[in-house]
């Protein structure tokens, strides 16, 4: 039996259809052959999820980042860790502004997802009108999770406790199953949201304030000249502000980033001499941009790469997400302090925690927690 060089190239689950039929087709005629067809087509499956699919690579927050002592895991290293490590004078915890909550292609027409965020918990969905709408997870009526088990009917997302219809636009609840009339008051609160760059954002701000900027379109993604391939996610022990502000700290470039990748992000090997022959050069300008985009900074990253002291051109303009993993082992293990000890410098990080305060206002939450550790 021959199969045609295109097969290879069928979708995921036309590959299994064909490897069930051939089996059906050539059991018990010839077992051999049977199994070896499968476990090609198998493979070829194997294949084409590993070359085709976005890559996805999940960091627990335990795995990266912690030096685990003799006889104890990272997972035990990790809980120590923030058992005992200083928080310092911590800004507010949630800045105001625009927040993702997931990528486009993770909420599918008619499905719910419940997502923590901000301190609050939240319901996504899609409506059959292809929008994402966000409400408080929590129904007005006896506190049921709409997220969990909730159905969507229509633009509407249904509580799995009585069956109460709120609307995902105003949050006004249009049908309660058993009840004669719909009160004017019952309605869930609902938050700003909007579906840009492939991704669903959501609006925070202390105040209730509406939102008072825009987040700028991406030309590339929007166009899809630029195509999903995956992405890395870590959950980081850090506050929120110390991520961005990296951008800012240009020193730190030089010193974390400038042994290779393939030192790894363990930082008590990083400059090991055994990797000494491969060094990573970064020129690197953080700047705020001016109006209307006040909101936005600007990180201009050049990147050179050199084997044995020679200039290698291929990776000139490459910037290596591995080596992000360095920057969580420092965030995870450090101190915030509100007044550090800078020198000239290192100018641009005042320059952006001063343009960072705009993302406060006087009734920002603070961290209040009587403990010492970053577990909010």
């Amino acid at each position: 039996m021959e199969l045609e060089a295109g097969s290879c190239w069928l979708p995921a689950a036309g590959l299994g259809l064909l490897a069930a039929g051939l089996w059906l087709r050539l059991l018990p005629g010839n077992l051999e052959l049977a199994l070896g067809l499968v476990v090609l087509l198998l493979s070829l499956l194997f294949l084409h999820r590993l070359l085709f699919a976005p890559l996805q690579l999940l960091r627990a927050s335990h795995r990266v980042g912690y030096i685990p002592e003799p006889g104890t895991s990272k997972r035990q290293a990790a809980i120590e860790v923030r058992r005992r490590r200083k928080r310092g004078e911590l800004p507010p915890v949630y800045p105001n502004g625009w927040y993702r909550l997931l990528d486009s292609q993770q909420l599918r027409e008619g499905q719910v997802k419940n997502i923590t965020i901000f301190g609050e918990q939240v319901a996504v969905y899609r409506g059959q009108d292809g929008h994402a709408y966000v409400v408080d997870a929590y129904c007005p009526h006896l506190g049921a999770n709409l997220a969990v088990g909730g159905r969507v009917i229509g633009n509407c997302i249904e509580c799995p406790f009585h069956g109460w219809q709120f609307r995902g636009e105003d949050g006004k609840c249009i049908k309660i199953p058993y009840a004669e009339k719909v009160p004017d008051f019952a309605k869930v609160k609902t938050w700003h949201s909007c579906e840009l760059n492939c991704t669903v954002f959501v609006w925070f701000h202390c105040d209730g304030i509406d939102p008072s900027w825009n987040i700028p379109q991406q030309e590339e993604i929007q166009s899809r000249e630029w195509v999903y391939r995956g992405r890395t996610e870590h959950y980081i022990n850090c506050h929120i502000q110390e991520i961005p502000e990296n951008a800012a700290d240009i020193a730190h470039l030089s010193h974390l980033h400038t042994p290779s990748m393939l030192s790894g992000s363990d930082l008590r090997y990083t400059r090991a001499r055994l990797w000494n022959f491969a060094q990573h050069n970064w020129k690197v300008e953080w700047n705020p941009e001016p109006e209307p985009n006040k909101h936005c900074s600007r990180m201009q990253v050049n990147h050179t790469f050199y084997i044995l002291g020679r200039h290698f051109s291929l990776l000139d303009v490459h910037v290596v997400a591995r080596q992000f993993e360095r920057d969580v082992m420092i965030w995870n293990n450090k101190k915030y302090i509100s007044k550090p000890l800078l020198v000239k410098e290192d100018s641009a990080i005042a320059r952006h925690r001063r343009w960072y305060t705009q993302f406060y206002s006087q009734n920002s939450p603070h961290f209040t927690m009587q403990q010492d550790g970053l577990d909010w």
